[in-house]
């Protein structure tokens, strides 16, 4: 189960400004938060329940205690699509994933790639009837029936995560309403490769969020 990309259509970058205006919550993820089931993929996570929204969230790691806004948490930002998207990143932008993590909503599933470091990231995103990895051309393991390839760009290979989870490629423990699972392809130039399995092709929508960076995928219902 598997993709490629690369493409031009504008993208959404919600500022630090407008997060502010948003957080006012205590100094823990939204997106922890809100679920009513959370699991961990990383040797350094634990395993929580609450009870607060019917919403299911799975992350590879406990995020920073940060506090994200109500935005990533129950809405999505801009119109959905099935075209490719694409934008660049900020010059000079490093980064390294801190966090990967999938979650069920009313109207659309999310997935989060989370990162710290400097500048905003960059992306080429767009459906593929076969994942390959990026360099090499081999198929990528991925499940569900249909596969979106994500390309996150700024992530420079000296600045790996020192979390082992969220370096070794492969298929991660993630999965969410209609998105079946997240295969990490690897990083090449500075670029991350991500395929995320579906049960169906569906409209998507692709933006940036700041303080911390992120990458957010919503996915139709």
């Amino acid at each position: 189960m598997k993709l490629t990309s690369r493409y031009f259509v504008p993208v959404t970058l919600v500022t630090a400004l407008a997060l502010g205006s948003c957080t006012g919550a205590p100094e823990n993820n939204a997106a922890d938060q809100a679920p009513s089931a959370t699991t961990t993929a990383a040797t350094t996570a634990t395993t929580t329940m609450t009870s607060v929204s019917p919403t299911t969230t799975t992350s590879t790691v406990i995020p920073t205690a940060q506090a994200l806004s109500a935005v990533e948490e129950t809405t999505s930002m801009g119109p959905f699509g099935t075209d490719r998207v694409q934008a660049y990143p900020a010059p000079g932008t490093e980064l390294v994933i801190s966090d990967v993590r999938v979650g069920s909503h009313d109207d659309f599933d999310r997935v989060v790639f989370e990162f710290s470091g400097t500048g905003t990231p960059g992306y080429v995103a767009g459906y593929t009837p076969e994942p390959l990895q990026q360099a090499s051309g081999y198929p990528i393991e991925v499940n569900g029936q249909a596969y979106l390839e994500v390309m996150i760009q700024g992530t420079p290979m000296a600045m790996l995560s020192p979390n082992d989870a969220l370096i070794e490629t492969g298929p991660m423990d993630l999965a969410a309403g209609n998105i079946q699972g997240v295969t990490h392809g690897g990083v090449f130039e500075a670029d991350t490769q991500y395929i995320v399995g579906l049960d169906k092709q569906r409209p998507f929508n692709l933006y940036v969020l700041e303080n911390p960076a992120r990458v957010v995928v919503d996915f139709q219902k």
